[in-house]
């Protein structure tokens, strides 16, 4: 991928641009793209926001719909930073310079480029498989952190065999390729050059087993439970991290693993008001 040709964007290295608009950050070799969300009255004092776009095809769906949330936050006097992993969107590097320890420095810039106003006052979010680099990163903190797991996916094995079925049924199932078989190159998965090695470190993953710092907030955004759901909120509830449930539509959930609705748009209308308006009334706390 390659940062934005032909549009003006703000460099910074650790410090956040006065107002709304996209920038650059992070250390020169490894550049990233950021989409900054602060409204007039902005309230330095209130915790900041970094929101956590999903891995693959599905940080390309949900893209509006983390735009809307961090545009709620803007909206409620704070400020909501959106960003591409490196070697996804806007960011510098290839599809294949996807790797875990890579994220988890791309959080330790996100978090030093909006601490530079906020301190240590940061609330993460992080939608679907984005929950793991999250929760790998924020289970070795020290101090209690406050997040919120929008219809996470907490165990890793589970996601990568969720996407080579996803790719499967793209290949021979879904009527993309009517005509003719395509044979994909061996590091093809659902339209990106993934490195093996990122496979097998998310594969490892078990955020059900990742107790985050005792004094910790999580924020459950969810359309439906599951087992690993169950597990983690034992698991995180028996450290010492309060755990609290929202209950979205259910009827609003996108159609993730529906091979048809593979390269469709998942805004959630209702579902994103819902989380906006939760968010609003609990963030003070």
């Amino acid at each position: 991928m390659s940062v934005m040709a032909g549009t003006e964007v703000e460099e910074v290295m650790t410090a956040l641009p006065v107002s709304s608009g996209p920038f650059l950050f992070g250390a020169a070799e490894r550049r990233l793209f950021g989409l900054l969300h602060v409204h007039a009255g902005h309230d330095a004092q209130r915790k900041g926001m970094v929101l956590c776009a999903p891995l693959l095809q599905e940080g390309i769906r949900a893209h509006r719909a983390l735009w809307a949330v961090a545009e709620s936050v803007a909206a409620g006097g704070s400020s909501g930073l959106c960003f591409d992993w490196y070697g996804t969107g806007n960011s510098s590097g290839e599809d294949d310079g996807l790797s875990l320890p890579g994220m988890v420095a791309d959080l330790d810039a996100a978090r030093a480029v909006l601490s530079a106003q906020h301190g240590d006052r940061l609330t993460w979010l992080a939608l679907r498989s984005a929950a793991l680099p999250l929760l790998a990163y924020l289970s070795q903190q020290v101090q209690p952190v406050d997040v919120v797991l929008w219809d996470p996916q907490l165990v890793g094995a589970g996601v990568v065999e969720s996407w080579g079925r996803q790719h499967q049924a793209q290949l021979y199932e879904s009527g993309r390729y009517p005509h003719a078989r395509h044979d994909p190159d061996d590091n093809d998965l659902l339209g990106f050059r993934v490195d093996a090695a990122l496979l097998a470190a998310l594969a490892t993953l078990d955020a059900t087993a990742m107790p985050l710092p005792r004094g910790s907030r999580v924020r459950l955004m969810l359309w439906q439970r599951d087992d690993d759901i169950e597990r983690f909120m034992r698991m995180q509830r028996g450290h010492g991290v309060e755990v609290d449930v929202f209950e979205l539509d259910a009827s609003d959930r996108p159609g993730w693993e529906d091979p048809k609705q593979f390269g469709a748009q998942a805004y959630p209308r209702r579902s994103v008001a819902q989380l906006a308006q939760h968010l609003a009334a609990t963030e003070a706390r």
